[in-house]
């Protein structure tokens, strides 16, 4: 972000329980453009990705930022009394926040980018919603352990366990861990178990999040960073296996093209602008029947 970056609109969500978000709105010069939302890493605020919404819009896409439950401009904050996980996020504040973008914009459909988490809520939720056109996941892929090469499975498995432990004993998961931020102990458990399994079991729903993603048509693109650590590209590849229906096209982003000196999960939000070139060309060929409105 920039002095001269103008201060984003704020469209206010309140959801059923009383609980609200404010989204931040980018705008671009055609009111008739493609509209992106973009969903964070977890522990991450909206805020993070300014530059990000700002190249899009320059790229001609209007761009909304949002926070996951719990973070940034929600006004939820996770304790020992109040949990929630991956049911809320994607039955109850996703679909909400989906309908007042496309009210605000006039579409029937959306584009969902998403870091990380961001990018397994994303696709998760476009394959149970008619809301979604294209779904883009950036260094995102599953946490599953056996898709970590090396020792570095091991090393995977070993901080789930103790992520998972830690939430056990504190009812939730601490800021001062150092991993994500402060996060809901059911959203906790919900993202090892993935980590654990390699498999969705959404706790609190009764939706089969396994099937919805095989028989997913939503076209998605996976962008990976060789040598992320977080996110190595088989862990991409698993993710991007359960699309059984879907279109999937996966993209390789070396350090260097980002005008990094070495990949980093997260420094990428700073220099945008080969993942934006990359996303925009992707919208522009998949089939345009699928383009966003």
């Amino acid at each position: 972000m920039t002095d001269t970056d103008p201060t984003p609109d704020l469209i206010r969500v309140t959801f059923p329980d009383g609980s609200t978000t404010d989204l931040q709105v980018h705008r671009t010069a055609s009111p008739d453009a493609g509209v992106v939302l973009c969903l964070p890493a977890m522990g991450v605020r909206g805020d993070y990705y300014r530059t990000l919404a700002r190249t899009l819009t320059e790229h001609g896409c209007h761009v909304v930022l949002a926070d996951h439950r719990g973070t940034g401009r929600s006004s939820v904050r996770a304790s020992r009394r109040v949990s929630f996980g991956y049911a809320e996020l994607l039955e109850t504040e996703l679909p909400a926040v989906v309908d007042s973008v496309c009210k605000e914009f006039g579409a029937d459909r959306i584009a969902l980018v998403g870091h990380s988490l961001g990018g397994q809520l994303g696709l998760l939720f476009g394959a149970v919603s008619d809301r979604v056109s294209h779904t883009v996941l950036v260094a995102s892929g599953s946490s599953w352990f056996r898709r970590v090469p090396g020792i570095g499975g091991a090393g995977r498995l070993l901080g789930l366990q103790l992520i998972l432990v830690t939430t056990l004993l504190w009812g939730y998961l601490p800021g001062w861990f150092p991993f994500a931020g402060r996060e809901a102990r059911r959203l906790v458990r919900d993202w090892g178990h993935e980590g654990l399994t390699g498999r969705y079991r959404v706790s609190h729903s009764t939706i089969d999040y396994e099937a919805a993603l095989a028989g997913s048509t939503v076209p998605a693109l996976f962008i990976t960073f060789p040598g992320d650590w977080y996110v190595p590209g088989a862990c991409a590849s698993h993710l991007a296996a359960k699309l059984r229906s879907a279109h999937v096209t996966e993209r390789r982003i070396p350090a260097h093209s980002l005008g990094l000196s070495r990949t980093d999960h997260f420094r990428w939000a700073a220099r945008p602008h080969e993942v934006v070139r990359e996303v925009v060309e992707w919208l522009r060929t998949t089939d345009p029947a699928r383009l966003p409105k």
